[in-house]
């Protein structure tokens, strides 16, 4: 079922009559061509989903407004080096199928792309609702203001999260131990070079783990959806466990 952007349904009821912004109503109407009698699910972002069946004159009738609870376990945060624009697109959408709560562009020593407001505030949002669409994923990340490096590493230990980043050596310990003091899991990706020493070595004395899941340097956009998807089903896995 095709799914379609209503900012207002938090305020709105059953019955009522409703009609899209420009964009959407123009994708539901004149490509997918509906009529009187067809259904469509409205999602607003914030977690609000309804059924809507299609009326006269490009209105639709809204059904019953749900709250749709959040997923499971500790919310996850991205903190992200942007990489050049194709690679980022991906991973925003591919991030948001997986639920991450916000993201966090991040200003690394090794950092090829900086994102200019333009981008974070319109196109990006932009590419995360169509994400949320076609996912079926009812909560839209938030995007924050870039941060340097040094600033990103004292926001995530203001917002007490538990803070991991990639390592090619395998780690004794057990990652995910402990996290139930925090509030919630923080993933720090770095640029296409690769966070420096320096900036490793900082990210350790701020307590962030080390997160094994290859032998081999992974790219950034493959680092970043495949530490998000590890993460989450480590705590979730940790979760469903008997208790010894």
């Amino acid at each position: 079922m095709h799914a379609f952007r209503y900012d207002a349904l938090e305020q709105a009821s059953a019955g009522d009559a409703v009609t899209l912004e420009k964009g959407e109503s123009t994708h539901l109407f004149k490509i997918l061509r509906a009529v009187p009698g067809d259904v469509c699910r409205l999602l607003d972002g914030k977690g609000n989903s309804a059924l809507a069946t299609v009326g006269e004159g490009k209105t639709l009738l809204i059904g019953k407004v749900e709250k749709i609870p959040p997923l499971p376990g500790k919310e996850m945060h991205l903190f992200l080096a942007p990489p050049r624009r194709q690679k980022m697109d991906l991973i925003l959408k591919q991030c948001t199928e997986l639920g991450v709560a916000d993201i966090t562009p991040i200003v690394c020593e090794r950092s090829v792309a900086l994102p200019d407001a333009d981008s974070v505030n319109g196109r990006w949002n932009e590419l995360l609702f169509e994400a949320c669409k076609q996912s079926g994923n009812p909560y839209l990340p938030q995007v924050h203001s870039p941060l340097k490096f040094e600033e990103s590493l004292q926001e995530a230990c203001r917002r007490r999260l538990l803070c991991f980043y990639g390592s090619v050596s395998k780690e004794e310990e057990d990652p995910f131990a402990g996290e139930e003091s925090f509030s919630g899991i923080g993933w720090f990706v770095g640029p296409e070079g690769g966070f420096t020493p320096e900036e490793e070595s900082k990210m350790r004395e701020s307590a962030f783990r080390p997160l094994h899941m290859n032998c081999w340097i992974l790219r950034a956009e493959t680092a970043a959806i495949c530490g998000l998807a590890v993460l989450r089903e480590g705590f979730l896995r940790r979760k469903t466990l008997p208790e010894a």
